[in-house]
This record gives C-alpha cells, sequence and structure tokens, in this order.
C-alpha cells in the first residue's frame, strides 16, 4: 500500500484571532505506478494502493478503465456497485463518529462498537457478487437479496443503537432547527450529545465561509477543462471556473429541508456539516439506491474519466490508454477539494476567534473533524509577535 502522507496545517495567530493560514500536503501521487499497466493490471492494483474509500476508488477506476476500451454499460452491475460504494460512506462515516466524536467530546472510542461496524460491513460485497469481485472488467452480480435485507437490517439497527440511542428515525423526520432542539431536549445520544456542546458553546456557525458546494461538473467539460490545465497542478489544487469549492455531505445533502434551514442561518458552518454526516449515515442504509448521482463517465478517443460520489465528497479519475497500456492516470480526492490552500477548511480556519491560543486549538480541531481529511493531519499554532 502507498504511505498516505499527511496534510500540514499551520495558523498563525495573535490575541485569539487567526491572522493566516497555510496547508500543504505530503500525499503521494499513488497513481503514478499506475503507468504503463494493463486495465486487468491496474484493477488489481488499485485496491491494494487505498485503505480508504477503497469501493468508491475501484468503481471510479473500473469505470475510467471501461469508458476510454469503450466497453458498454452493465446498468444493473453498475447499480449493485453504487450500493456498494453508498454502503462504504455508511462505514467511513460511522467509523469517524465512533472513533472521533467520543474524543471531540473528551471521552474515549468504544473500540469493541467500531470492530462490529467493520465485521457487518465485510458481508455486504458476497450479497451482490458472490465469490466474484465486484470491480473487476468481467465481474458478475449474483444478488442475495434476503441475505442483502437482513444486513441492511442489522446495519441500521447497529446504527440508531450506537449513535442515535433509539432515536434515528425521530431524527430522520427532523425538518428544521426548532426541531432539532426538541429532539436534542434531554437526549444522550453520541450523536446528541455532540450537537449539544455546538450550542452549549455557541459554535453553530464555527468555520462560516464564502466557500460554495461544488457543482454538478459536465464530464465533457471536466475532461476540456483538465485537458487545457497543468493536470498535476488542477489534481493537488483543483478548482472549477476559478473558484475553489467545497465538496463535502454537507454541499450533497444541502438541499433537505433541515439542511436548508440550517444553513440559512449558519451557513456552512459547524452545525450544517455535522447534521449532514448524521443525516447520510442515518438514511443511506433504510433507502439504499443508486441515487446519490454517484456515477459520471466521459469516454473519447482512448481517455476515460469517472466520477464517483465518495463519503468524503467527489472523487474523480481519469486514464489515457495507448495501445492497451495506461499512458497517463490521474485522481483528483475530496480531500484535493477541501484541504485546498484557499479552500473551505482554510477560510474557515482564518474566520476563528478564541480567547487564547488553546481555545483556537480546540476550534480548529473541531473544524478539521468537521471537514475530515483523508488521511492524518498535522496542527500547528504559531503565535505572531
Amino acid at each position: 500500500m502507498t504511505p498516505a502522507g499527511e496534510i500540514a496545517i499551520e495558523v498563525t495567530h495573535r490575541a485569539g484571532q487567526v491572522d493566516s493560514v497555510k496547508i500543504g500536503s505530503t500525499r503521494p501521487e499513488a497513481a503514478r505506478v499506475l503507468i504503463g499497466k494493463t486495465p486487468e493490471q491496474l484493477l488489481d492494483m488499485v485496491p491494494l494502493l487505498f485503505s480508504l474509500c477503497g469501493n468508491a476508488q475501484a468503481y471510479a477506476a473500473l469505470q475510467a478503465c471501461r469508458a476510454a476500451m469503450g466497453m458498454p454499460a452493465e446498468p444493473e452491475a453498475d447499480a449493485a456497485r453504487e450500493c456498494l460504494v453508498q454502503l462504504e460512506a455508511v462505514r467511513e462515516h460511522a467509523w469517524r463518529i465512533l472513533l472521533d466524536w467520543p474524543g471531540l467530546l473528551g471521552g474515549a472510542a468504544d473500540k469493541d462498537t467500531v470492530a462490529g461496524l467493520l465485521k457487518l460491513d465485510r458481508q455486504f460485497k458476497s450479497c451482490l457478487f458472490g465469490d466474484s469481485e465486484a470491480f473487476k472488467l468481467d465481474s458478475r452480480l449474483q444478488i442475495d437479496a434476503a441475505r442483502l435485507q437482513g444486513l441492511l437490517d442489522e446495519l441500521t439497527g447497529f446504527i440508531d443503537r450506537a449513535i442515535f440511542a433509539g432515536w434515528q428515525r425521530c431524527f430522520l423526520a427532523l425538518t428544521d432547527e426548532g426541531q432539532l432542539q426538541d429532539w436534542l431536549d434531554g437526549n444522550m445520544a453520541l450523536a446528541a450529545q455532540l450537537l449539544n456542546t455546538l450550542y452549549q458553546r455557541e459554535w453553530q456557525a464555527l468555520g462560516n465561509c464564502h466557500v460554495t458546494g461544488l457543482p454538478s461538473l459536465d464530464p465533457t467539460e471536466l475532461n476540456r477543462q483538465m485537458q487545457n490545465t497543468d493536470l498535476l497542478a488542477f489534481c493537488r489544487m483543483p478548482h472549477w471556473q476559478g473558484k475553489c469549492c467545497e465538496s463535502t455531505p454537507l454541499s450533497r445533502q444541502q438541499r433537505r429541508p433541515l439542511l436548508a434551514d440550517l444553513h440559512s442561518r449558519y451557513g456552512n458552518g459547524l452545525l450544517p456539516r455535522f447534521v449532514a454526516v448524521l443525516l447520510e449515515v442515518a438514511a443511506i442504509p433504510q433507502g439504499l439506491t443508486p441515487s446519490l448521482g454517484t456515477m459520471s463517465v466521459y469516454a473519447a478517443d482512448g481517455i476515460g474519466l469517472a466520477q464517483v460520489q465518495a463519503a468524503r465528497g467527489l472523487l474523480i479519475h481519469r486514464l489515457a490508454l495507448r495501445q492497451g497500456r495506461v499512458y497517463d492516470y490521474r485522481i483528483v480526492a475530496p480531500t484535493e477539494w477541501n484541504f485546498h490552500p484557499d479552500g473551505v477548511l482554510a477560510q474557515g480556519l482564518k474566520s476563528l476567534q478564541a480567547a487564547d491560543a488553546d481555545g483556537l486549538r480546540q476550534q480548529a480541531e473541531w473544524l478539521i473533524n468537521a471537514v475530515d481529511p483523508c488521511v492524518q493531519y498535522r496542527l500547528v499554532l504559531i503565535p505572531e509577535n
């Protein structure tokens, strides 16, 4: 597996206010090892390269390969693959909630609960593809509908108990902030504890900034922009129509009534961000359909470009084939959009104010957790004299 690298975040501050933010990345260009490989070799290697969001990465790679090779669509198999990508998003969200949120609240993670989640998650692929691989050119669909539904019911119950303490259905029915506050009243669920803490600290709008959500990208226009720009620079610091955008669960779910109401009050601050993640982790297992606009493909002249909605946001794979081998391969992950030096995290950090450096660090850590990088980060606060 390629080393994941890290995100380095430097915050320069004075008198409790942020003066400047510098974000750098040591994330390697994992796609370089795919150059010269056949599509079959590439698809064998991708799962070994990415430990997080492996299904989304494998699906994007498969679709980019199929497009570049001029292969026809596989509607039924792709619907099953999209379901696996959505279930992976649930796992990633729940994993981070169960591991990280207790620490934000001064507690410790329940590792046994996390282990139970991962054990359950590993069983879904065989319900859809049997003993076959899901993300290969010759994958064969073998749906065990009864077992799949049983696992979905088990996952829904698991999330309800571990994150919502039995109040998941009520949470999904909320449509405005007033209803949310009623739901939080006296609620001791992990989800409620975190949201109540935001209210107690008056951090609902913490990190709110002007960076907008990434719109749906037309595949042809996206390919044109990538062709006409420095590909290395675009993959490290992507932009759309000259602007930095965010690609997160919040930008993906912002049309939901509850989030629309929260956004009108707090912009893209902490409360809407955490609520968006909770909505996805609660809703997806109960309505598992390929409905997130998961996959969008461009194909022409040996070029294949695929867009997949991964847990943390939009994932892009683009490859060029020449004489049956990979001539060029590029990947743009959600972290590149969201941890762009001028992106949503940088702008959100610049808005922070606290009484002292410790308070500033705590605010920054909550905001970084909410935006959620796919690798480790290192936060350094630098006082300015």
